[in-house]
């Protein structure tokens, strides 16, 4: 039975997309018979770990706490992986193995110094992860001898095809299962919107908020829900509802006609994947993260990003659509996210190996 290692940069308390990616990778390649055990690390370079909480604080916690298995309970596993905390990665670290999968530019140089026997070193690159600085750092990880790159989109894949020409893509899925059209888009609530809430200035939730705000008093019956991660902020009004990790998405995007998405960089978009997928009528900014999603899409309707006015005028042109149009919309989103489905995922990282 292959061995494969998944070292990853944390423990993910919270949904978060690029860590959802490696564990789907995780548990669907343990259903197909490979042994799979994921690393999560408590000293991972460059991250701005909180000063409340240094090394030997995040050392008791994963002790006693999460009781050295940092299993999330947002996610489901097949039963056979296995989860660890390491201090660092190095050999003593992490058992012997046939691959290793990892994700997150900093990992890219310990990962490297790991021994032959620990595994056939894969970088699953999931974004041009610059935004916390270190550019030149983010470059030199896509030229690690020992390692190959696999980017998750065409927009990473250009990127780091700039430093390294043996580069492969191998393209995100979603559970098709679980996101799919459950509810025609004309049974749906009219005027309903839903959108993913980020504190993170890259995701562009304030964009959003001021475009509603605007849009609100222009059509009071408006419904806007937001979901996330993070606590209430106090910028939400409170004729919005917003949902802290909620637990239900696939029946939030079937019951909402429309969804919205303010990424200011993105390296592939799972939230806007989820919804066309479930049949939402779907506005993204117009960066080449989502393309994917925008080309040969003529119902894919984008504003600039960071431009709230841009947006408050799409959302208007939107909401003058008529019910024939939508219900198209929602039609040409289904099919064009059928291709990125897990089953030919994990059958092209398989072959990969």
């Amino acid at each position: 039975m292959m061995k494969i290692n998944i070292i990853l940069p944390l423990f993910a308390r919270v949904p978060s997309g690029g860590t959802k990616i490696m564990y789907e990778y995780a548990s669907r390649l343990s259903e197909k018979g490979f042994n799979v055990q994921i690393y999560n690390c408590l000293k991972t370079p460059y991250y701005p770990y909180s000063k409340y909480k240094p090394f030997f604080i995040r050392k008791l916690i994963s002790l006693f706490y999460d009781k050295n298995k940092p299993k999330p309970n947002w996610f489901s596993f097949d039963k056979e992986v296995k989860f660890n905390f390491i201090n660092n990665i190095s050999d003593d670290q992490v058992r012997d193995a046939d691959i290793i999968l990892f994700t997150w530019w900093a990992l890219a140089d310990p990962v490297n110094k790991l021994s032959e026997s620990k595994g056939n070193k894969i970088n699953i690159i999931q974004d041009y992860e610059t935004w916390t600085g270190h550019e030149n750092l983010v470059h030199d990880s896509y030229k690690k001898d020992n390692i190959t790159n696999i980017a998750i989109s065409k927009f990473v894949y250009n990127v780091v095809k700039s430093f390294d020409s043996k580069v492969s893509f191998i393209p995100n899925a979603i559970d098709l299962l679980k996101f799919s059209c459950r509810k025609p888009i004309l049974k749906r609530s009219n005027n309903s919107f839903i959108m993913m809430y980020s504190k993170e200035y890259r995701k562009g939730s304030e964009v959003g908020l001021k475009a509603f705000q605007k849009l609100k008093k222009i059509f009071p019956d408006l419904e806007l829900t937001l979901f996330g991660v993070s606590d209430r902020g106090e910028e939400i009004p409170d004729w919005i509802t917003y949902l802290q990790n909620p637990n239900n998405l696939p029946e939030l995007y079937n019951s909402h006609m429309f969804f919205v998405t303010n990424s200011l960089v993105e390296g592939w978009g799972l939230p806007l994947h989820e919804a066309m997928a479930s049949g939402c009528v779907c506005i993204c900014t117009d960066i080449v993260g989502h393309s994917q999603f925008i080309e040969n899409n003529p119902g894919m309707l984008t504003y600039e990003p960071g431009d709230y006015k841009s947006l408050l005028n799409v959302l208007k042109r939107l909401l003058s659509l008529e019910n024939h149009e939508l219900d198209l919309i929602s039609e040409n989103n289904i099919k064009l996210v059928q291709k990125y489905d897990w089953n030919k995922t994990i059958n092209q990282l398989i072959n990969h190996f």
